[in-house]
């Protein structure tokens, strides 16, 4: 028997079906109408609103992103929609260095090692009220520079303000219920909207060497001067405020030596990467036993069979020993990292604020060769602040400020973690 070979009965081109233009042209240029009418309308009622309402939708909207992507290698794709600030002044990127000297910052971080707060006026790298970075009158004459354009003297009086609010007075010195966590996600939401290129931006405006030390000599007397002020509205006592200060020297001491632990920390790069790798892993089980939690109750919903159901159990089973295993895994190259910073600092500091430091300043050191120098020059702010409050709280027991040294405090000597 022979056997026929059939062409597939494909329809050539001639025989496909053809559009109608008379309808489809004009859905299609109705679409598009509607499309530019609600594009020009958009930008008509964005370009309408005050800048600072734009900026602060734009960060809101870059905030809800960052709430999103936390902890996720996504983590700080909210910067998108947040603009860019113009770079530092040439006086903060390229210092004026003596003849005869080598160029760049000598940062020290030794503890309780006073920093100079004496800038020459015209030389901060500070920028003044025009925006611009401060320099000399005409006649040789500086103008002395008493606020930064971009980080506001508000901000320095809002912190003092929200420091000494979290200051519970007690019969053993009190508490302080501050982290590093809470502090970021207020200044994070708060500040951010207010300041030109968003959170990012303003950690890339000060986040320099010579900056935080400009920024800090001028504003270091009025930020002790605003904390006295608001333990006194307060109505704290002078014993309730010279603990508050020795509560808040301990605390800038614990920082500073976490910021140093982190940097002396070898691999960092490499071991926030494996951590984040893991993390992203027991994410993505986690999203799979999700999904077949759903199924099972989708079958059992349904009155499927049993065989159904048992070999669903057996995936969420299997699934679910996974996700234990991974968050074990997990905790492990947490308490590792942890481990390693602290051969380096921030003993007294908590697991978790240990950790928040860690990808806090790997995200720094991502952005530019002076992060390292920065982290340092933080340091070294945080410690000097300590040795002033410290000083300040001696004052008011009516001691030498010679007699209080400064010691890293242990966690409950520094009032809690605020966890």
């Amino acid at each position: 028997m022979k056997l026929e070979k059939k062409k597939p009965e494909v329809p050539d081109v001639m025989n496909l079906p053809k559009p109608r233009p008379d309808k489809g042209g004009g859905r299609k240029a109705g679409v598009l109408a509607l499309a530019a009418a609600l594009a020009v309308g958009g930008a008509a009622f964005w370009l309408t609103r005050e800048p600072s309402v734009r900026n602060l939708w734009r960060e809101q909207a870059a905030g809800v992103i960052d709430n999103a992507t936390s902890g996720t290698p996504l983590a700080g794709v909210g910067d998108l929609l947040r603009e860019g600030p113009p770079p530092p002044p040439p006086s903060v990127t390229s210092p004026s260095t003596a003849p005869g000297t080598l160029a760049g910052q000598n940062v020290q971080g030794t503890v309780g090692a006073p920093v100079d707060t004496s800038l020459p006026p015209g030389q901060s790298g500070l920028a003044d009220g025009t925006g611009l970075p401060g320099q000399a009158g005409q006649e040789g004459v500086a103008s002395r520079v008493t606020a930064d354009s971009r980080l506001r003297p508000d901000f320095v009086e809002d912190l003092a303000a929200y420091l000494v609010s979290r200051y519970r007075p007690g019969p053993r010195g009190g508490s302080l219920n501050v982290s590093v966590q809470g502090v970021n996600q207020r200044y994070g939401v708060k500040m951010a909207g207010e300041a030109g290129g968003g959170r990012a931006g303003l950690l890339r405006y000060v986040f320099h060497p010579t900056m935080l030390q400009s920024l800090y000599a001028l504003y270091v007397d009025r930020f002790m001067a605003a904390l006295d002020r608001e333990a006194t509205a307060k109505s704290l006592s002078a014993e309730q405020n010279r603990q508050m200060h020795m509560a808040l020297a301990g605390r800038f001491v614990t920082l500073a030596g976490a910021l140093e632990g982190v940097a002396s920390t070898p691999d960092m790069r490499k071991r926030i990467k494996g951590l984040e790798q893991i993390s992203q892993n027991a994410l993505d089980i986690n999203a799979r036993m999700t999904t077949a939690v759903f199924d099972l109750d989708q079958l059992r919903e349904n009155s499927a069979s049993q065989s159904e159901i048992t070999a669903t159990q057996l995936r969420v089973d299997g699934l679910s020993a996974r996700y234990r295993r991974a968050l074990e895994e997990r905790g492990a190259a947490q308490r590792a990292l942890v481990a390693a910073v602290r051969k380096g600092g921030g003993q007294a500091l908590d697991d978790d604020s240990l950790l928040f430091v860690a990808y806090w300043v790997d995200r720094r050191m991502q952005e530019g060769p002076q992060a390292a120098a920065s982290v340092q020059s933080a340091a070294s702010v945080l410690r000097d602040l300590a040795r002033r409050c410290a000083q300040a709280g001696a004052g008011m027991a009516g001691q030498p400020a010679s007699a209080q040294p400064l010691a890293v405090p242990t966690p409950a000597q520094a009032g809690g973690q605020g966890r």
